[in-house]
């Protein structure tokens, strides 16, 4: 009993320095950004402002992956102007280097301006991977003016994120209860989104080149999401209607509401290509490739058609004049279905 209450207060006490941890860091990122006045900083805050070298820093592994390249120049001429503004958080990595977790165009900046020594404001190093990610997602998020493929990327890298934490809690037994597990709804209280809206953005990652750079580029983003399930060829069907709406009109007639309609037409298109695909088989031939129909596929569909129109419930017409030419065709199709159950029948005792 005793060797029970140890390990709970052990997994306890673990959980509790992760929760102090992260919620720390959660606060510097709220309260101390990129853009933090130095001199407006409490006593007890300012105490954590250090001055290092352009070598004592590196960059987090995975802020170019998820930001792209930073664009620089005007901070960089800010900064010739005025030198140094703000403050780069990063936390110590050992051997007197630290790694960025906010900063790093504001590093990129000061290096182009010439500047080698930068203000930096110490936080408590991350505990695991899934922490490291997701405060440099944090740090980030509310610091740069993102386009849409930006914040799909942060969507998807939170996303992984919060799912090595789950993960990791549960293997650890440090989940607690009640807690939050879904990672839709972990994600989307990091990026103080809805749920909806992170699904939209991660979307937006299965689009080709084209489509991804017209979500950036002031086409509609959220109705461009919902042509992620399209396959290649229909997402480039789509690109060229919106190139050609676009010179025909201009921009502002690809309308959300268009955008949505044309992808609807295509979803339905391309679920019209899978049921002709399903409805015929290729075969080879001695003159070539055959295209036969696929008999199962169309006696199931037929099948149900013609209950619902047979079978004595139902509320299918027939007129009184119609009756004879009716007679005649099921007839037909009695004598078509006796033979076919005679060969089939056959076969299946061969």
């Amino acid at each position: 009993m005793a060797s029970k209450k140890s390990l709970s207060n052990s997994t306890l006490k673990k959980y509790n320095a992760m929760q102090s941890v992260a919620g720390a860091s959660k606060e510097f990122q709220k309260e101390i950004t990129e853009e933090t006045n130095v001199d407006e900083l409490l006593d007890a805050d300012r105490q954590k402002v250090i001055y290092l070298t352009d070598e004592q820093l590196e960059d987090d592994p995975n802020n170019e992956d998820i930001y792209g390249e930073s664009e620089v120049e005007e901070l960089a001429e800010a900064m010739k102007k005025y030198g140094f503004q703000g403050v780069i958080l990063a936390y110590p990595i050992g051997n007197d280097k630290y790694r960025i977790e906010s900063g790093h165009r504001r590093r990129l900046s000061a290096r182009k301006a010439g500047i080698r020594t930068y203000t930096v404001f110490k936080t408590e190093p991350p505990k695991t991977e899934w922490e490291r990610i997701i405060r440099l997602n944090m740090g980030n998020l509310h610091g740069r003016k993102d386009k849409p493929m930006t914040n799909a990327r942060i969507a998807q890298s939170l996303y992984e994120a919060h799912g090595m934490e789950v993960k990791y809690k549960k293997e650890n037994g440090l989940l607690v209860e009640g807690e939050e597990t879904a990672l839709n709804v972990l994600t989307a209280k990091s990026m103080e989104l809805k749920p909806a809206s992170v699904e939209k953005y991660r979307a937006l990652l299965k689009l080709n080149m084209n489509l991804q750079a017209k979500a950036d580029n002031g086409y509609s983003w959220s109705a461009l999401s919902a042509a992620s399930p399209l396959d290649e060829e229909k997402q480039s069907e789509l690109n060229r209607l919106i190139d050609e709406k676009t010179d025909k009109s201009g921009i502002e007639s690809v309308t959300r509401a268009w955008i949505s309609a044309v992808i609807d037409k295509l979803k339905a298109d391309a679920k019209n290509d899978i049921t002709k695909q399903e409805n015929s088989i290729i075969t080879e031939s001695p003159k070539g490739r055959i295209r036969r129909k696929n008999g199962t596929k169309i006696i199931l569909k037929s099948a149900r058609e013609l209950h619902e129109v047979l079978d004595a419930d139902n509320n299918a017409i027939i007129r009184e004049e119609e009756i004879p030419d009716v007679l005649s065709t099921l007839e037909e199709l009695k004598n078509s279905i006796n033979k076919k159950i005679e060969e089939l029948d056959n076969k299946s005792r061969t």
